[in-house]
């Protein structure tokens, strides 16, 4: 039989996790349409093979169709700091939930800002957005959340 103090982590825990998945589904709403301008512009011709008289990449260039180890490296730091700000803004979340602290409040907020700067710092997102290799908003994005997390935590830690 659960005590009433499990049930209340139970449904807290519950909570967190909805309020998670929503923040990090409002994150990915706001940056797509924040891009739509820019979106899929010339997938094709950065997914499929070079056409007849389309130019090579220079070398040194990315191949449209063929990802270099610095892509996939990235790609992939990028996806696990997503993941480990997604269970970042989980747990500050249920904390924030249970104890109502300002402190636990500017935490979450600052990993927010570093799950939205491991989204937009994505490599991935940038081809599909059409701005690989290209200088660009999506390129300054990562960077301004990567600011605003530090403020937060210099803020929180100046209190």
């Amino acid at each position: 039989m659960e005590t009433r103090k499990e049930k209340g982590k139970n449904n807290l825990a519950l909570k967190a996790a909805a309020g998670t998945a929503l923040i990090v589904l409002l994150a990915v709403v706001i940056l797509l349409a924040a891009n739509m301008a820019f979106a899929f512009r010339d997938i094709d011709a950065r997914i499929g093979p070079p056409q007849e008289g389309q130019a090579m990449p220079a070398p040194g260039e990315m191949a449209p169709h063929s990802p270099d180890l610095f892509f996939m490296v990235g790609a992939a730091t990028s996806s696990l700091m997503l993941l480990l700000s997604i269970y970042l803004v989980y747990t500050y979340l249920k904390d924030y939930m249970e104890l109502k602290s300002h402190f636990t409040l500017g935490v979450l907020s600052a990993v927010i800002a570093f799950m939205l700067f491991a989204i937009t710092a994505n490599p991935l997102l940038h081809f599909f957005f059409g701005v690989y290799g290209r200088f660009g908003v999506m390129q300054i994005i990562p960077y301004v959340f990567a600011t605003i997390s530090l403020a937060i935590l210099a803020w929180v830690s100046s209190k």
